[in-house]
């Protein structure tokens, strides 16, 4: 009998309705769990820290430049997790910058569900 591992998703984003909808969805993925929550970019930091997650969704935000700045802190701790930034809309100017900053991936959140799946597909091959 073959136990998989469930994978530790923590969410980090400046509104509170994305981030409990976001929740809900990862709470009903096989194989996904949510890790933690906070609604404010700038707690990111300690929820990875405290959380130890696989897997951090981190919404770019209207500020994009902070968000950006927070990715490059997360991937610079030891043992960082994946990190997935979020913005409203998905542009390829969005997606260098955000990979420049260390991003593992970049997701729209016009297209949240399918953004993720395909993200977390590339993250974690079967």
């Amino acid at each position: 009998m073959t136990t998989e591992r469930t994978r530790r998703i923590a969410i980090a984003d400046d509104s509170p309705a994305f981030v409990a909808a976001a929740a809900d969805y990862i709470a009903s993925l096989p194989g996904y769990g949510v890790a933690g929550t906070v609604q404010a970019v700038s707690q990111a930091l300690t929820l990875v820290e405290n959380a130890l997650p696989d897997v951090l969704l981190l919404g770019l935000g209207l500020s994009p430049a902070r968000g950006l700045d927070m990715v490059r802190r997360v991937k610079a701790c030891p043992g960082a997790p994946a990190v997935v930034a979020m913005t409203l809309f998905h542009t390829p100017e969005a997606a260098a910058q955000a990979r420049r900053a260390g991003a593992d991936a970049l997701v729209g959140k016009e297209a949240f569900v399918s953004g993720l799946t395909d993200a977390l597909a590339r993250l974690f091959p079967a």
